[in-house]
């Protein structure tokens, strides 16, 4: 009988040990999980920043626009609409300033707020954003895919004759499918 007890010891020592065996390695597999969430985390956010940064560049020459637009319109003696431009440069200014000054994890921690506190408004708006730029990226790949830089559907010309002409920044590098790219910022 002894020598079953000792067995029995024995066994247990083994399960033990393969217990604790188990634990180290489900430890060091969560602990390199952890690592690799936070090197993909970091990685994500540093990708986020350089967006947002682009994002922010990008919206100064629209701004401009905005900007030359409610002057030509205030010339032509279309003084409301040109308010309306102002006012809509100065959001988009706004805006802008937001994504310069405003760090990548406090504007995630604004989005999540925002999306509990109004969950529908929120996905109503992901689902418009997402449909709008669909049909951005739709008509930019048709615009390229005719080649010729001009939009596939144009306006009637009784229609395009109504709009005020607008002053354009000035455009460089004219790639192979013919679409004008806008000017290199000055001074970066």
């Amino acid at each position: 009988m002894e020598s079953n007890s000792g067995g029995s010891t024995q066994s247990g020592e083994v399960t033990q040990q393969a217990k604790q065996q188990g634990q180290q390695l489900a430890q060091q597999a969560r602990q390199q999980a952890n690592d690799l969430a936070s090197r993909g985390g970091e990685q994500v956010k540093s990708q986020l920043a350089n967006q947002k940064h682009d994002a922010s560049q990008r919206l100064t020459p629209i701004t401009v626009a905005l900007r030359e637009t409610a002057q030509q319109l205030r010339k032509q003696g279309q003084a409301p609409v040109a308010g309306y431009a102002d006012k809509t440069s100065d959001q988009v200014e706004r805006f802008s300033g937001y994504l310069r000054e405003t760090e990548v994890d406090e504007i995630v921690g604004q989005a999540r707020g925002f999306a509990r506190s109004r969950p529908a408004i929120f996905l109503g708006s992901a689902v418009a954003l997402g449909f709008l730029g669909a049909r951005f990226l739709k008509s930019s790949s048709q615009e390229a895919a005719a080649g010729n830089g001009e939009p596939v559907a144009a306006l009637p010309p009784a229609a395009a004759g109504s709009i005020p002409p607008v002053e354009h920044t000035p455009m460089t590098n004219m790639p192979a499918g013919g679409v004008d790219q806008p000017a290199p910022p000055r001074g970066i």
